[in-house]
């Protein structure tokens, strides 16, 4: 599973249609996570599961 922020999106993307995967689903974040704090750490977190979960469990 890959998590990106939001301003790597289009990075994402391109290395995913590069590699021969142009529906490659991965979870995006808000921007930064390097200077946040706990909460907002964990605020992060709770997103990445829930668009993780929803990518696992897709059939």
């Amino acid at each position: 599973m890959v998590i990106c922020t939001t301003p790597f999106e289009v990075t994402a993307r391109n290395i995913a249609r590069v590699l021969g995967l142009p529906d490659y689903p991965f979870t995006k974040v808000q921007h930064p996570i390097g200077s946040c704090t706990l909460p907002e750490l964990k605020a992060r977190a709770e997103v990445a599961y829930q668009q993780a979960l929803a990518i696992l469990l897709k059939e």
